[in-house]
């Protein structure tokens, strides 16, 4: 889908401190051989911090930014990949409670870590039908720091990582360009990430399913080639198509964000496909954080604004795929750099 006229004013990042996860594997948190395998060399840990005040703070950052009030929005969106407090709470309105007394709707993103990425379709659409619309806030957060959910043993290939991060969307000119963004979806093989009964049983207090389970919560099996290879598929084809959209070539693309990895391979096997190379991505600067659920995208494009990695005419190629089945890239071109960005030289 184009997306003419849509821009990024403004972006907010909040990074908890890192463990060091050799530190980790002292305190028996996180397996030597998955370590020295994973490539993974800390996580952000947000502590007693929950996932909507990190958002809050990531969206005031977004609004400072981009030197507007958040009374302008017509709508927010956020999006998450674990529970963010007590069962049946609101934490979007917690959100948007936090930033203005505008009555806009505000929606909660499921998506699984393709949540955040995925929102930028859903923002661009209720933008583009009213013209009286100018501003969406997209919001991320998660804190997995919970006893029964160990960070450091919970995904095959993986470290989780607390964090927020958030985007102002809209019609008014900024440092940035939405030029094209397209989803899609591989839901035949949903069954294949389900790691409770179905369908669930529910113990009460709106606990999270998986909570059920003593001590750590069993780890997710790594996807079959099968798996892979079809969302693999869906997800370099929306990368074409998005690309094309945006009126470019494979070669006008500067720079990847995209899903946070400790291995090379792994970030090779997501790019090579779509004749990208990992040096056009982010892997030192992500595998020091973790995989950071839905903010992966939004916190490696920061870091590329922010520290003049990516100047005035360069494209930004978002990808982001989730809970096995979810798929979403986005065409981004910077405008200019912004006051709060380092000047590239």
């Amino acid at each position: 889908m184009k997306t003419p006229d849509l821009y990024i004013t403004g972006l907010g990042v909040h990074i908890p401190d890192v463990v060091d996860a050799g530190r980790a594997v002292e305190l028996g948190l996180y397996d030597a051989e998955d370590h020295a395998y994973q490539g993974w060399t800390g996580a952000a840990v947000a502590g007693d911090l929950s996932a909507p005040d990190m958002a809050v703070r990531a969206a005031r950052q977004a609004a400072r930014r981009a030197g507007s009030h958040p009374h302008d929005l017509a709508l927010h969106l956020h999006a998450c990949l674990y529970r963010q407090g007590p069962g049946a709470w609101s934490a979007q309105h917690y959100i948007l409670r936090h930033l203005t007394d505008r009555d806009i709707p505000s929606y909660l993103v499921g998506q699984g870590c393709n949540g955040l990425i995925g929102s930028l379709e859903l923002a661009a659409c209720h933008l583009m039908a009213v013209p009286e619309r100018t501003a969406a806030l997209i919001t991320g957060a998660d804190n997995v720091g919970t006893p029964r959910f160990n960070r450091w043993a919970r995904l095959e290939n993986g470290v989780v990582a607390d964090g927020a991060s958030a985007v102002l969307l809209g019609k008014r000119p900024g440092f940035a360009r939405l030029l094209s963004v397209n989803s899609g979806s591989t839901a035949e093989v949903e069954e294949r990430f389900r790691t409770e009964e179905f369908p669930p049983v529910t113990d009460g207090e709106g606990a999270d399913p998986g909570d059920r389970h003593p001590a750590v919560r069993p780890r997710l099996a790594e996807p079959d080639a099968e798996v892979v290879d079809r969302q693999g598929e869906l997800r370099t084809e929306l990368a074409l198509r998005t690309i094309a959209e945006a009126d470019l070539d494979v070669g006008d693309v500067t720079r990847v964000a995209h899903i946070f990895t400790g291995r090379e391979s792994h970030l090779k096997s997501i790019l090579a496909p779509m004749g990208l190379s990992p040096e056009q991505g982010l892997l030192d600067f992500g595998r020091r954080l973790g995989h950071m659920t839905v903010n992966d995208q939004i916190v490696g494009l920061n870091h590329l604004v922010e520290t003049g990695k990516v100047g005035t005419g360069d494209h930004v190629l978002l990808v982001a795929h989730g809970a096995g089945v979810s798929v979403t890239c986005a065409m981004v071109r910077i405008e200019y750099p912004p006051a709060w960005a380092a000047v590239r030289v």
